[in-house]
C-alpha cells in the first residue's frame, strides 16, 4: 500500500532525492578510487590486499555503505515513498550487523594491531 511523502511540490522531492543520491554516488566514487589506488579489491566477497586508511577512509571507515544508503534514501525521497524511507532503519541495522561487523572481524584477523588502531581513531559510517 503506497504511503506518499506529504510534500506539496514533487519538484522539491525530486531535487532533495537527487541531491542525496548524487552525494551518495560521489562518496562511492571517492571510496572506490582509494581502493583502486591502494590496489585492493572493492567487492567485499574478494580478499582485502591492503588496509586503506587515508583519504575519505581517514574520516569514515565505511564510506561505500554510507554512499549506497544515501543513494537508496535519495531514491525513496524522489519517489515519495514513506515505505522506502522508513525501511532505511532496518536496512542500516542489517548492514551493520550482517556485513560491517563481519568485515571488521576479518580485517582484525588479517591486519591485527594496525586495524585496531585505525578502528580506534576513525568512526564507523553511522
Amino acid at each position: 500500500m503506497p504511503l506518499p511523502v506529504p510534500v506539496a511540490h514533487s519538484l522539491a522531492r525530486y531535487v532533495a532525492g537527487a541531491t542525496l543520491a548524487a552525494g551518495g554516488f560521489v562518496i562511492i566514487a571517492i571510496g572506490t578510487r582509494r581502493f583502486a589506488a591502494a590496489g585492493t579489491n572493492v567487492p567485499p566477497t574478494l580478499p582485502t590486499t591492503a588496509l586503506v586508511i587515508d583519504g575519505i577512509y581517514g574520516r569514515i571507515r565505511n564510506p561505500l555503505y554510507l554512499g549506497l544508503t544515501l543513494v537508496y534514501l535519495g531514491l525513496g525521497v524522489a519517489a515519495g515513498s514513506l515505505w522506502a524511507i522508513g525501511l532505511v532503519v532496518p536496512l542500516l541495522w542489517v548492514i551493520n550487523v550482517g556485513v560491517v561487523k563481519r568485515e571488521e572481524r576479518y580485517l582484525e584477523r588479517k591486519f591485527g594491531d594496525a586495524y585496531r588502531a585505525y578502528k580506534a581513531r576513525v568512526r564507523r559510517w553511522i
